[in-house]
């Protein structure tokens, strides 16, 4: 279970404002960084003279920051200042005081909430509000998940709505969604793939992910240009204090290491004190291959890396840089037809922050970025991406009922291909990604209004234009969403949102971008409304309906199962249609005894020409549970169980009912993991663990054919074990 100590206070000092009169209390809400700076304050009641002298004294305040587990993080605090006229009290004192706990669902995901009776404060650990219809993974409950192997990206498959094409594999049918309509963010950085080596970890290491925002229906009109679901990573705050780790598993090996922050002062002289500077970076390595060697001719390697700095060059000015990447390698054993393929992928980021006062920030930033995927035969072909991004985000609160989010962006691609023209396939190859500049710009504009205390409606519209060849097209999405607070423990939530996305269907491909704007935008129409309903002990229920609408769409794999590369694909448009009902009951995995239960009733439709048929991997009823208990000396068990229904048959000309579509065996693994953890000292640690994904070692129908007599065709079975050590401090 997670131990959250709350900030100390260093400096809170506080003067008598000139021209006031009488004396008086003010409550205030305070942000309080990894650092232990204010970078945010918000007046909660008292007088509005002394609040005004109160929130522009607070932005000195010093504190130690909140710890989670030992290590440093952003917290929210409310913290009582009295001022009382110097006449009768020359010292005015601050001192945090209790405050009521806020309602269920108004504070940010992932809260932790304890109280202290020597110093009774509330405390909040930080992350973004939650957007209705969103779901948040934070780090500490997907690590314990089992079959996530760790991994915070690993724990969407978990989620409702989300069917992969092969179980354990990152390639995924979210609430009917084409793969190639689902979008990846790294703080705020487009992710070209999301795991390694098909069944890999994730490419970004757990240690530089504080939590992982989903969004199975309309996203943020901050992450534009995809017409499906979104997964956000968004990065964990910096550390005021040094931290490592390292982790060695059966297949490979990782560390991480922070600097800490560090202050110095603002000018030579000054004991005013500046933003924190910090360095951290973390390296993954793969000898996986060394296992493969000694049971087949195959070839498997991956490696990736993430670094971030950040220099503070005045008070509220600050530079970074955040860069990443990774590779995979995979090259079957046959000796006659080895085939195979190489991925990589490079990003750097270069941004200037600028604090705003107490109530902004401003970002502008510019990311180039590398793609490439190959083959490894001799006559492979290459396909590359170079881009250069430049975007500025702004981010202002005007008062506790309105929040301001607003950004613009444009991007340059150049998109090559290198491949030999005496290949049979060469004119598919040069029609399907021909080399070529493309460019696209727009902007988006976000409300946060709350016009009253249970209410909280959230407009936003984002506009884009699309260049490829000569050919423009233009995207404008307007989107909602909204929450209403009914008592402390009921909530309604409700999103609709228009996406448009450029024609794309190599999902998770690296350098390869359909560029065909001639047969315009795909585009789709995502509504979604849900009720949450807060239980004793941290327990939550919910119940969500969804209904989406992909037009102009292409999904080869949905479509047709049977992907085949021809210029027949880039012009097979459709029109997909999903409807279904999500039902989910969960307790924190963190706690000493948590779990989840969650079931999906859904249908996916695809209609090409004249004919409607079941999407390809339709899985009408998916069921997931999972639990988590942590016995004492700090060992922990878990299971997860996942079972769907069987995927229709192949049709490749449509079936005009469901009905009439019979279906593959339905499928179920079971997934296990155990832990031990050791207490070094008071910071550091070594975890022990052992996991398993699909311990009943389950093949999976991934094909049916049916003529007079139906044929299954199977995958697997596949069966991950994993041991390793993790040490930190």
């Amino acid at each position: 279970m997670p131990q959250i100590v709350p900030p100390k206070a260093i400096s809170t000092e506080i003067s008598y404002p000139e021209g006031a009169t009488g004396s008086g209390s003010v409550v205030l809400e305070l942000t309080v960084d990894a650092a232990g700076q204010v970078v945010d304050s918000q007046l909660v009641s008292g007088d509005e003279a002394l609040g005004s002298a109160a929130l522009t004294q607070a932005r000195a305040f010093r504190f130690e920051p909140a710890l989670r587990d030992g290590r440093p993080v952003a917290a929210r605090i409310r913290i009582a200042l009295t001022f009382t006229p110097p006449v009768t009290e020359p010292e005015a004192s601050a001192e945090p005081v209790p405050t009521p706990r806020p309602e269920p669902f108004r504070g940010p995901p992932g809260v932790r909430q304890r109280e202290y009776t020597s110093s009774p404060v509330e405390v909040t650990v930080l992350g973004e509000r939650q957007r209705p219809g969103s779901v948040s993974i934070r780090q500490e409950d997907a690590r314990l998940m089992p079959g996530a192997f760790g991994d915070p990206l690993r724990a969407i498959e978990a989620q409702p709505g989300v069917v992969p094409i092969v179980s354990g594999l990152p390639t995924f049918f979210i609430r009917g969604a084409p793969p190639a309509n689902v979008g990846f963010f790294f703080d705020g950085i487009e992710l070209p793939i999301l795991y390694h080596a098909f069944f890999g970890p994730s490419v970004v290491h757990p240690s530089f992910i504080d939590r992982v925002d989903f969004y199975p229906g309309a996203a943020p009109a901050s992450l534009g240009r995809y017409a499906g679901p979104i997964i956000a990573v968004a990065a964990s705050p910096f550390s005021a204090e040094p931290h490592a780790s390292a982790t060695v598993r059966a297949i490979d090996a990782g560390f991480y290491a922070e600097s800490g922050a560090t202050l110095r002062s603002c000018e030579v002289g000054s004991t005013r004190e500046c933003p924190p500077t910090a360095v951290r970076a973390a390296m993954r390595y793969s000898y996986a291959g060394l296992v493969l060697s000694l049971l087949s001719d195959a070839e498997l390697r991956y490696w990736d890396y993430q670094g971030q700095a950040r220099v503070a060059v005045s008070k509220n000015d600050t530079l970074g840089v955040l860069a990443f990447g990774a590779y995979d390698l995979f090259r079957t054993p046959q000796v006659s037809t080895k085939s195979g393929a190489a991925i990589n992928f490079h990003r750097v980021d270069l941004r200037w922050d600028r604090r705003l006062g107490a109530q902004g920030r401003f970002r502008l930033a510019l990311t180039g970025g590398h793609d490439r995927s190959a083959g490894v035969s001799e006559a492979s072909s290459v396909v590359m991406d170079q881009s250069l991004r430049l975007r500025a985000e702004l981010d202002r609160r005007y008062s506790s009922q309105v929040i301001l989010h607003a950004g613009v962006d444009g991007r340059v691609d150049r998109f090559s291909l290198e491949t030999s023209p005496r290949r049979l396939d060469y004119p598919d190859y040069s029609a399907l990604f021909p080399s070529r500049t493309d460019a696209v710009s727009g902007g988006y504009v976000v409300l946060e209004l709350a016009p009253t205390a249970g209410i909280a409606i959230t407009p936003s519209v984002r506009a884009d234009v699309y260049s490829s060849r000569g050919v423009q097209a233009v995207g404008v999405d307007p989107r909602v969403s909204a929450t209403f607070q009914v008592g402390p423990r009921l909530r309604f939530e409700h999103s609709l949102g228009l996406q448009h996305q450029r024609p794309n269907f190599a999902a998770q491909v690296p350098g390869a971008q359909v560029a065909d704007l001639s047969g315009g935008l795909q585009w789709a129409l995502l509504a979604s409304s849900g009720v949450r309903y807060k239980l004793p002990q941290e327990i939550t229920a919910g119940v969500t309906i969804f209904r989406s609408g992909y037009f102009n769409a292409l999904d080869p794999i949905g479509a047709g199962r049977d992907f085949t590369l021809d210029r027949t694909s880039i012009d097979r448009r459709s029109t997909i249609s999903a409807v279904g009902l999500e039902a989910t009951l969960s307790r924190p995995l963190s706690k000493r005894l948590g779990g989840f239960i969650s079931y999906t009733l859904s249908r996916s439709s695809v209609s090409l020409a004249r004919t409607r048929s079941p999407s390809g991997f339709d899985r009408t009823h998916v069921l997931q549970a999972g639990l988590s208990y942590e016995l004492p000396s700090r060992i922990r068990l878990g299971a997860r169980s996942v079972f769907y229904t069987g995927i229709p048959e192949l049709n490749l000309q449509g079936s005009p009912h469901f009905e009439d579509s019979r279906r593959g065996t339905p499928f179920f693994r079971l997934d296990l993991r155990a832990e031990k953890r050791f207490l070094i000292g008071q910071r550091a640690y070594l975890d022990v663990v052992a996991e398993v994904l699909n311990a009943t070692s389950t093949r999976e129908v991934v094909r049916l054919d049916c003529g007079q007599v139906c044929r299954e065709r199977t995958a697997g079975p596949v069966v991950l074990p994993s041991v390793g050590i993790e040490a930190g401090f």
